[in-house]
């Protein structure tokens, strides 16, 4: 299934989480395990957030991005690929989260 994302969405920049779930309702209620294409013509900006909640709710699915400018590119790798800080005792978050 390919998913024309500037049709469903009528605009160059995406930022919200809500304007992913707006692409992913239709997505899982008709085609829940299909392969899914997202053409990304159009599209001039895709915000951390927005990404974020569109890709996790795509999660597992076999999943290939077109037409994303470079601009989307990177940001779908920051997305996924920011390292992640890992905190084992109540005492590691008091001294980076002061009260």
């Amino acid at each position: 299934m390919e998913i024309k994302i500037y049709k469903i969405v009528d605009t160059d920049t995406l930022r919200h989480r809500k304007t992913a779930q707006r692409i992913l309702q239709p997505i899982d209620e008709e085609y829940r395990d299909a392969p899914v294409t997202l053409d990304f013509s159009g599209i001039t900006f895709a915000s951390r957030p927005f990404l974020h909640e569109l890709l996790s709710g795509l999660k597992g699915r076999e999943l290939k991005i077109i037409n994303a400018n470079k601009n989307v590119e990177s940001m779908v790798r920051i997305t996924f690929n920011k390292p992640r800080l890992i905190l084992e005792t109540s005492d590691e978050i008091k001294t980076l989260v002061t009260i």
